[in-house]
C-alpha cells in the first residue's frame, strides 16, 4: 500500500515522464505488431524483419526501465 501512495504522490514532471515512456513504448509495440503483420510467414526473405521485430518487441522494457530510474531521479531532486 505504502508503494501505491509514493506512486499516486509523484511530482508533476515524473508522472510526465511515465507517462510518456508508456506512449513510446505501445508506439514500438505497435511498429513490431505492424511489421510482423506486414513480413507474412517466416522465409529466409522476411528472417531480417522477424529479427527487427524481435527487437523491437523487447525495447519498450529498457524504455520503461528507463522512466522509472528517471522519475526516481526527478522525486529525489524535488525533495531536495
Amino acid at each position: 500500500m505504502k508503494l501505491i501512495r509514493r506512486i499516486l504522490a509523484m511530482s508533476e514532471p515524473a508522472w510526465w515522464v511515465t507517462l510518456r515512456a508508456l506512449q513510446l513504448s505501445c508506439a514500438v509495440l505497435f511498429a513490431a505488431f505492424v511489421l510482423l503483420l506486414d513480413a507474412g510467414a517466416y522465409s529466409a526473405d522476411t528472417s531480417r524483419a522477424y529479427s527487427l521485430a524481435r527487437e523491437l518487441a523487447s525495447l519498450p522494457q529498457l524504455i520503461l526501465l528507463l522512466a522509472v530510474i528517471a522519475g526516481a531521479v526527478i522525486e529525489e531532486q524535488q525533495m531536495k
